[in-house]
């Protein structure tokens, strides 16, 4: 009898998982480990993300909030993170560099933002929103080592990279 109700569940979970959600949210507390991933695309970006907890740990995320992702995690373990953002940026048609052929002044330029890391114990949280005009955050408060990436191409380049070692407090906010 209990494989019968092993089978009906196995069932609904296969068919759940070919239907597609809007939302999804995971919230998991464990003493063990804990590895999850997750992604979210559209016809203007995607984001990824993987997480792996060891030790007590608490761990919060929702994907498909407004087309993105957020995530937290605090534990008293070793954290493993990381993630990677790519959208499109709208091209600001006021002033154009003179080498740049028409197609590229009224073409969108990608974005990206990346964040990784690990930390010995301590919290990260992130939210990331692909698609038209990118934005994401990042905070951290624990002891490790964390590497930040982002950057746009068009007709205005930016390029940033960050490299945070030790015991580290950090926010980073960006948006394009």
């Amino acid at each position: 009898m209990q494989w019968n109700h092993l089978l009906a569940g196995s069932l609904l979970l296969i068919l759940a998982s070919l239907t597609g959600a809007e939302y999804l949210g995971t919230t998991i507390s464990t003493d063990g480990v804990v590895i999850l991933t997750g992604s979210d695309q559209d016809g203007n970006g995607s984001v990824a993300s993987r997480i792996m907890a060891i030790g007590t740990s608490e761990l919060s995320r929702i994907i498909g909030d407004e087309g993105g992702i957020g995530m937290t995690v605090q534990g008293r373990g070793p954290l493993l993170f990381s993630d990677h953002t790519t959208g499109t940026t709208p091209t600001q048609l006021g002033q154009a560099c003179v080498f740049l052929t028409p197609d590229r002044i009224n073409a969108d330029s990608r974005a990206n933002l990346d964040a990784s890391g690990i930390l010995s114990s301590g919290i990260y949280a992130m939210t990331r929103v692909p698609g038209r005009g990118i934005s994401g955050e990042t905070l951290v408060n624990g002891s490790g080592i964390m590497l930040l990436r982002s950057g746009s191409d068009g007709n205005r380049t930016t390029r940033s990279t960050g490299f945070v070692s030790g015991n580290m407090t950090l926010h980073d906010l960006t948006r394009y």
